[in-house]
């Protein structure tokens, strides 16, 4: 049976809705201006003498550290790239990112919500380079793909497929969930290891 809802019950209703929906924006705005104030003084609180600051976005929270043992690698973009991405990162995602120190080729680039990042440019990389990439991708607990030219986004899928099936197959042994930029500067997922159970959105 269909029970009509009186007219001023359903203006009621919607009235108090509004003021909760203000009342939860205010609440947002209120927490915005302290969580942007508690994340300048985690930013101004690194030792000058072991990292450098290098960028910190007023709208979201989201900062650049560069510790001093970082290397931006100099060969084929890479080392811009990761300036670039680390900038993307804190302007449209409000990430804190910590630039890691590096030993050798086994360190991952980056920190940020309590998990290390590697970054892989790929703007002039096939699929086997990009299944190179996401092997040595595997000394973080993420990796970021990341192109500013030509869509790169079907080589990357094939070769996370192709990965995947070989993880699956036992023929290696762990692979780092899978991001990337995309043309919003927002940071997407395109592969993650779910309890186990391996998954491609």
């Amino acid at each position: 049976m269909n029970y009509a809802v009186p007219k001023e019950v359903m203006n009621k209703l919607k009235n108090n809705a509004t003021f909760a929906k203000n009342s939860e924006t205010d609440k947002k705005l209120t927490n915005k201006e302290e969580y942007i104030k508690e994340a300048k003084a985690k930013y101004d609180s690194y030792d000058e003498n072991v990292w450098m600051k290098a960028y910190f976005d007023n709208d979201t929270g989201g900062y650049n550290v560069y510790h001093e043992w970082h290397n931006f690698a100099k060969k084929g973009g890479g080392g811009d790239a990761e300036i670039t991405v680390g900038k993307i990162l804190a302007k449209h995602n409000g990430k804190q990112v910590e630039f890691l120190p590096e030993g050798g080729k086994k360190s991952p680039d980056l920190n940020f919500d309590n998990k290390t990042w590697d970054i892989k440019f790929i703007n002039n990389a096939n699929e086997t380079t990009i299944r190179n990439h996401i092997k040595d991708a595997r000394k973080a607990d993420n990796a970021i793909f990341f192109w500013d030219t030509k869509d790169k986004l079907f080589e990357l899928n094939s070769a996370i497929n192709r990965e995947v099936g070989r993880l699956a197959k036992g023929q290696i042994g762990r692979l780092p969930d899978i991001y990337y930029i995309d043309e919003n500067g927002l940071l997407k997922s395109l592969w993650k290891n779910l309890k186990g159970v391996y998954a491609t959105p």
